[in-house]
């Protein structure tokens, strides 16, 4: 089958008369166009079609209409009208194309069904391309380009070429534009389409106070009433829980899967921004690309506070290694659900809704229905890096993520794994299309990296807790020392190779451990603990010090108390000698003793303090 590009003016009216079969099969009829209307803009100004014709039948596969706006027209899209702007549009608010900015607008954007999948799109899209390069090399510069979308067909459509969402009107459609970075990116048609379908999944390590109680009361809601929630999010939730339930109970030794809950926190639009990531310098030019629903499942073990949240995106619609780059960047959005209009950070709505933090970092689960076209975005993948990116251009050339693209660490034959410490890129033999399958199929590998990831956060945790204790120099007594030994004791299990029945399961466990580095992180919590043993023990050694000191200067007090009779007794005789009544001789010795302690303990002090600065001083602080 072949096909042909052309412009519109290459044709003449009659020629428009072929979009009307393809606006039927797209379109709901109250978007169908008046020919009248159509004919009366293209009278006004001919560059604005790209065409792709069938060369057998002559039949339109499929077409872009799009022209400049006049100011009004432009306003009333970018801000000014809240209901789509579409057949009612004049011919006197259709422009010439000028020399100093051009605004365009793409009044419909239409594949006809029968030739959707087969490249038409593709060449629909290289065609409108080239046509705004030529408009350039003639003197007309495009400064943006203004869209609305009525279908999730038209909506990929813009987002593959790089539009990102304006607005959404009170008819339900949204706007979309492409301008700066976007624009250039489109014009240098620097596009990105994945060879390949995918599940995006993250699984986050959390953690709590131990005075926190919400997550308990929801886990025991959830226990009592089953999953909460309607419709196929819920149904999905459920459905997560349940398989993952059924792998721990399966493949893992008792001991551990009796300490372990599960409960679905329900469902959240994740926002799809780009790389430059303009949202952080002010949140009202958030770059919306995209919002992916994604449903998250938490697997709490609640004696150790300790949590890995599994959140699944199916069918994720937009760049993988985008939103891998978000995570690593800190940048998980969603939108507010008390505020649909607005996004708020995941993390921080976790924690107000919850009680949990972050307690470690992040790992990517990618679930690719066939590897990418290139090593060099596998390797992406395994970077967590955007292979797309807006901000800065780099290729990643790095040896270690090279050989690691390179390196399959499966255990079994219906799959491929690839492993680094910020992601996991499995390749199924078979991608179902139904994504209750894929989920049951990927849980079993699932549940191999959650409980790998487990020990990642243990460990994690509690260096966490001895770095703040080093930082803010508390006090470090033994007993403190063996609060935080006896926490991490809790999570001993998490390390036991024994914990999966079957070798390869085990297997699994120890290629999972090593990508994401739990020898490293434990290594690190050696040496805090190192240290730690080290502050302990010189703190007690002052402490004693101080404690043999104390008893000296009480040893010394009392023996000097013991001798006031004999004292007494000699003062006595004297003042009988000198005429001096007798009586007051113990009251002098007891003024004497009193003064001369006192005076003792002061220069006891002094000595000491100085002590205790010639120690700081040696300590280099």
């Amino acid at each position: 089958m072949t096909f042909s590009v052309l412009y519109g003016e290459d044709v003449d009216v009659a020629f428009l008369s072929k979009l009307d079969p393809v606006d039927e099969a797209c379109y709901d009829p109250k978007y169908w166009g008046e020919a009248a209307n159509t004919i009366a803009r293209y009278e006004k100004n001919r560059q604005q079609f790209v065409f792709v014709l069938d060369d057998a039948t002559q039949e339109l596969a499929g077409y872009i209409n799009f022209f400049p706006c006049e100011e009004g027209l432009y306003k009333d899209n970018l801000s000014e009208c809240d209901y789509i702007r579409d057949d009612d549009i004049t011919p006197d608010e259709v422009a010439p194309y000028r020399h100093d900015e051009n605004h365009l607008f793409i009044i419909s954007l239409c594949v006809h069904p029968r030739y959707q999948g087969g490249g038409v799109i593709k060449l629909l899209t290289d065609g409108f391309i080239a046509y705004l390069n030529r408009l350039e090399e003639q003197g007309y510069p495009i400064t943006d380009i203004i869209g609305t979308a009525v279908s999730p067909h038209g909506k990929k459509a813009l987002r593959n070429m790089l539009f990102r969402e304006l607005r959404q009107l009170s008819d339900g459609n949204t706007v979309f534009i492409c301008d700066d970075t976007h624009l250039e990116k489109l014009l240098l048609n620097d596009l990105f389409f994945p060879s390949y379908k995918a599940d995006y999944w993250m699984m986050i390590p959390l953690a709590e106070h131990e005075a926190n109680l919400r997550v308990s009361r929801l886990l025991e809601e959830c226990q009592a009433n089953g999953p909460q929630g309607e419709g196929k999010d819920a149904q999905l939730g459920a459905q997560m829980v349940e398989a993952l339930q059924e792998r721990l109970s399966y493949e893992c030794t008792n001991k551990v899967v009796e300490d372990i809950e599960l409960a679905c926190l329900g469902s959240f639009d994740f926002l799809h921004t780009t790389d430059d990531y303009k949202g952080l310098e002010d949140p009202d030019q958030e770059t919306v690309v995209n919002t992916n629903r994604g449903t998250a499942v938490l697997v709490a073990h609640r004696k150790t506070h300790m949590f890995i949240l599994a959140v699944m995106l199916p069918r994720y619609a937009n760049s993988v290694t985008q939103m891998e780059d978000q995570v690593s960047y800190g940048y998980v959005r969603i939108r507010d659900p008390r505020n649909p209009q607005q996004f708020v950070s995941f993390y921080e709505y976790l924690r107000l809704t919850y009680g949990l933090h972050r307690c470690g970092q992040p790992k990517n689960l990618l679930y690719l229905s066939n590897l990418p076209a290139t090593q060099q975005e596998l390797a992406n993948m395994l970077a967590a890096e955007a292979v797309d990116n807006y901000g800065r251009t780099y290729t990643l050339k790095s040896p270690e993520l090279n050989e690691l693209a390179a390196t399959d660490r499966s255990q079994y034959e219906d799959y491929q794994v690839y492993l680094s410490s910020r992601a996991i890129v499995y390749v199924p033999c078979k991608f179902a299309p139904d994504a209750e399958l894929r989920m049951q199929d990927i849980s079993d590998y699932l549940f191999v990296a959650v409980i790998t990831l487990f020990q990642n956060t243990a460990l994690e945790k509690v260096n966490n807790r001895v770095t703040v204790i080093l930082e803010e120099r508390s006090d470090i007594s033994p007993r403190v020392k063996l609060a935080i030994d006896e926490e991490y004791g809790k999570t001993v299990r998490f390390w036991e190779d024994q914990n999966f029945k079957y070798l390869a399961a085990q297997y699994e466990s120890q290629a999972i451990r090593e990508a994401f580095l739990n020898a490293e992180i434990r290594d690190m919590y050696n040496e805090h603990q190192e240290y730690l043993e080290h502050v302990v023990s010189v703190k007690a050694a002052i402490a004693d010090n101080r404690n043999a000191t104390i008893l000296s200067v009480a040893a010394t007090v009392l023996a000097v108390i013991s001798i006031k009779p004999f004292i007494v007794d000699l003062l006595k005789a004297l003042y009988e000698f000198l005429g001096i009544e007798a009586v007051y001789a113990e009251t002098s010795v007891s003024f004497g003793l009193f003064g001369g302690i006192v005076v003792f303990l002061l220069l006891v002090l002094l000595y000491m303090r100085r002590k205790g600065n010639d120690h700081r001083f040696g300590q280099g602080r």
